[in-house]
């Protein structure tokens, strides 16, 4: 998936996309649209959950030399510098030494999604606890799940 077609997407498109996506190249470009715009979660649904276990840990081989001339610090902020990375061929190859450890994240973005994943999780967690009961108009008992439809079998 290129990341002009993503740039061209709404918002909540993109948050679908996140939800459904399991191929990691897709998964961090919609992650790194989603950072550029703010964006961090939604309805329990959080940039990180699928891919901030990869922070630290080496899943790609790297050579000790760099052919590029872009640095960490070329970057307006860590999304930015990892959507680069993915576009410039990222995580397989990583011709500007931007991701030196090999955990296909680039600059400080591993330590980012990291932040947010934990966060996000703390945050779903708490408002799954606190999923209230309803009475509907006819007697019946419901909860409303995330993304906001009933769900007469939750009380």
């Amino acid at each position: 998936m290129a990341a002009k077609r993503l740039e061209a997407l709404t918002t909540s498109h993109l948050w679908s996309l996140h939800y459904m996506a399991s191929d990691p190249l897709e998964m961090g470009l919609i992650e790194t649209e989603l950072a550029l715009r703010g964006e961090t979660n939604t309805y329990g649904d959080f940039i990180g959950r699928k891919t901030a276990s990869a922070f630290r840990r080496q899943l790609y081989r790297r050579e000790a030399g760099k052919v590029g001339d872009m640095n960490c610090s070329d970057f307006p902020s860590a999304a930015a510098a990892q959507k680069f990375f993915l576009n410039a061929g990222g995580p397989r190859k990583d011709a500007h030494g931007l991701d030196g450890d090999g955990d296909g994240l680039a600059c400080e973005w591993g330590a980012y999604l990291k932040r947010v994943a934990s966060k996000g999780a703390k945050r779903f967690q708490s408002t799954r606890s606190k999923s209230r009961c309803y009475v509907g108009p006819r007697g019946g008992t419901y909860t409303v799940t995330a993304s906001g439809k009933k769900n007469y079998g939750g009380c």
